[in-house]
């Protein structure tokens, strides 16, 4: 049973109480706050606070990660990467030229090449320079009969012909796998001819050398990786061959 002076103390924030008097003046007075290990209202608003702050730091490291430029694969051309290729080439202007005389039994026509060697270092991220170097050889042979004495001969004509020359390239791409470029190369540039015959009065022992041994090339193409090192190449333009193609190992 409650009494005139008695007070009913609910306790409300940790420290104070509130009174409720019946029939007698309110009085307010501090009352000893509970330890904080144990007081249920703190410990509840620590771990919601805990758990807020967590949430927010996940959320943080989310938007971070997701708002930072990652690179997840470079671009097959990068600066400062080296490439080698080595490839071989198709339809140049002396196979062409002896293509129509397939039709001729006493007329012979071998070729091999044109070889190319090729060497890049990526000096910027657009801009590569490097080496070529090519290597081809033709021989003909023609056959004929020495009418006064109705013997068959036969006269042998040979060419080799290499060159090296500084190479840059323009890379335009911003593939991984396909690297496109353009470019050209200037240098050295020498070809042989000798000719020998089996007639005895014919022409043989004759050799012929490049007047002007300077070698230039334009050509454009790309380059395509099937990993991230091995890959193909194929190049068209003015060069020994009209087409060429080979592969292609990055490092």
């Amino acid at each position: 049973m409650i009494s005139d002076h008695s007070v009913l103390l609910i306790q409300g924030d940790p420290g104070f109480s509130f009174p409720l008097g019946i029939h007698g003046p309110v009085i307010l007075r501090p009352l000893l706050p509970l330890p904080v290990e144990r007081d249920p209202l703190f410990l509840s608003k620590y771990t919601t606070m805990k758990t807020n702050i967590l949430k927010g730091a996940v959320l943080l490291m989310t938007l971070a990660a997701l708002t930072k430029p990652v690179d997840l694969r470079a671009q097959a051309f990068d600066e400062e990467t080296n490439t080698a290729s080595v490839g071989y080439g198709f339809v140049t202007l002396l196979g062409s030229i002896n293509d129509s005389f397939d039709s001729y039994s006493d007329t012979e026509y071998s070729g091999v090449g044109p070889i190319y060697a090729k060497f890049e270092h990526a000096i910027s991220e657009k801009v590569g320079m490097g080496l070529n170097v090519a290597y081809a050889t033709n021989e003909w042979s023609y056959r004929y009969t020495d009418g006064s004495n109705n013997t068959q001969y036969t006269e042998t004509t040979k060419r080799s012909t290499y060159s090296i020359l500084v190479r840059m390239n323009f890379h335009f791409g911003s593939s991984d796998r396909f690297d496109p470029y353009a470019g050209f190369g200037l240098g050295y540039r020498n070809a042989n001819w000798t000719v020998s015959s089996t007639d005895p009065n014919g022409t043989s022992g004759v050799e012929l050398k490049t007047l002007v041994p300077f070698g230039m090339e334009i050509t454009i193409g790309g380059r395509y990786y099937f990993t991230e090192h091995i890959g193909a190449y194929m190049e068209v333009g003015a060069a020994k061959s009209v087409a060429q193609a080979g592969l292609t190992l990055k490092f």
